[in-house]
């Protein structure tokens, strides 16, 4: 049946990015963390500046002590190495990271394989412990997950493996961190995979769109256009309007006023992809979707992070180029949320796909690592490649509209996921840490260690 879904060889670091805010218990100072780790030894990236690092002031008598630097702190390494991953804040801080789909699920060129999807560590950033905690229920691919705000995380839908064939979920799970287990809650309306996640202000769960697959039928496969809201007081799922378009491995955002922000990717899970430039945003109160706009490039791999003045940015990713394949981008589209209407904001200093996103807590956004270019062959070992990651950072400022480079991560990497920390750092987990073997690019090695950014002061 795997035959039926596209064969993307060269986007083996597209992952779907679900990026939680934290809770407000305290956490320990940076000072407190593990050794820094160094952002300049990387052999196969180039930081986007000369040093790779944000400047000091130059120092003088009547001048303010000189900034420090942004810094990458070593934060632990995972039990199991993850490329494809879902991380959320749970408890009084802890990280817990779940599943572990090493791209090579239905989505991807590899192989069908959902080994290790049920996987679940929890650890703490600060002391670099991870350990192995209460596994899903069932292997699954691609589910939503979310962090709740009393503390649980929630997952639901993805799909069933290939042992007992391509099906997939609509059961619910909530991880209880006190007690480490999860318990069963509702079961969604409609069985989906790869559907796009969001918490609204009031704590409830939206999930749209996704794709249906059931291995009892011949020609059942299909890309949803439905949503639908699960309510933590009941545990039940109920139906909630549905969008213009259907849209399978979307990413969301809730923004600032409560309303939740859809952009992008394939409609169709056959091979002809199409990526939609359209985004459209859901209304909590009145349970309907409307036109969010349209992008100035249809895009997928790419960042999508919500604003402090309510609106969002969509930066960075593929873009289909027909018959010739994918191009990179380094294009930045900015949301308004007045107007509904997205504009171009200032590019990225290089094209990038498949980096990660995070909004930090003074309102900047971090956007670190990603594949900057196809692996290349070397001309001397038919055998050997160049890796196209990168392990470059930049930060954007809303006020300003611009990008700077910031400290680069310890290694190149590309789809981690992150999470925010209390104390303003953030997580990063999970990616690839190469392509794979130069004759099939897009089968890569999961990266096992976990790095810590700390923002600059």
């Amino acid at each position: 049946m795997r035959s039926r879904f596209p064969r993307v060889t060269s986007l083996g670091i597209l992952v779907s990015l679900f990026l939680v805010g934290c809770d407000s218990a305290a956490v320990p100072s940076p000072s407190a963390a593990p050794a820094q780790l160094s952002g300049s030894t990387s052999t196969t990236a180039t930081p986007s500046s000369a040093s790779g690092q944000s400047r000091a002031p130059t120092p003088s008598a009547s001048a303010a002590p000189p900034s420090k630097p942004a810094v990458w702190l070593d934060a632990g390494r995972l039990g199991e190495p993850r490329n494809a991953t879902h991380v959320v804040i749970v408890g009084s801080g802890k990280v817990l990271v779940v599943g572990s789909d090493y791209m090579t699920s239905w989505l991807s060129a590899c192989g069908a394989s959902t080994d290790g999807s049920d996987s679940v560590e929890i650890g703490n950033p600060q002391t670099g412990v991870w350990k192995k905690t209460t596994k899903l229920p069932n292997l699954r691919d691609a589910p939503a997950v979310v962090a709740l705000p009393d503390g649980r995380a929630l997952v639901t839908g993805g799909a069933a493996g290939e042992n007992i064939g391509w099906s997939a979920y609509s059961s619910t799970y909530v991880f209880d961190p006190a007690t480490t287990l999860w318990s069963r809650s509702g079961l969604l309306n409609t069985a989906r995979t790869a559907t796009a996640a969001a918490v609204l202000l009031d704590g409830r769960v939206l999930v749209t769109g996704g794709t249906f697959l059931d291995r009892a039928s011949q020609d059942a496969t299909r890309t949803l256009d439905t949503a639908e809201i699960w309510d933590p007081g009941s545990g039940a799922w109920r139906q909630t309007g549905p969008l213009a378009t259907p849209r399978s491995g979307a990413s969301t955002v809730t923004l600032e006023d409560g309303r939740v922000l859809i952009v992008g990717v394939p409609k169709s899970p056959e091979n002809d992809i199409e990526t939609p430039a359209s985004a459209e945003v859901y209304d909590p109160v009145s349970g309907r979707w409307s036109s969010a706009g349209t992008l100035s490039a249809a895009r997928f791999g790419f960042v999508l992070v919500a604003l402090r003045d309510g609106g969002a940015i969509a930066a960075g990713g593929f873009s289909e180029l027909g018959a010739t394949g994918y191009g990179y981008l380094s294009t930045v589209d900015r949301f308004d949320p007045v107007s509904n209407s997205w504009s171009p904001t200032d590019k990225l200093p290089n094209a990038v796909a498949g980096a990660t996103g995070i909004r930090l807590t003074d309102g900047r956004v971090l956007l670190a690592g990603g594949s900057a270019r196809q692996p290349e062959q070397t001309s001397d070992d038919p055998g050997s490649f160049v890796s196209g990651l990168t392990a470059d950072a930049e930060l954007f400022d809303p006020g300003a509209g611009m990008w700077t480079a910031t400290t680069p991560m310890p290694s190149p990497r590309a789809g981690a996921s992150a999470v925010l920390l209390a104390d303003g750092s953030a997580v990063f987990a999970g990616g690839s840490v190469s392509e794979g073997p130069f004759a099939t690019p897009g089968c890569p090695e999961a990266h096992p260690q976990v790095v810590r950014y700390v923002p600059g002061s």
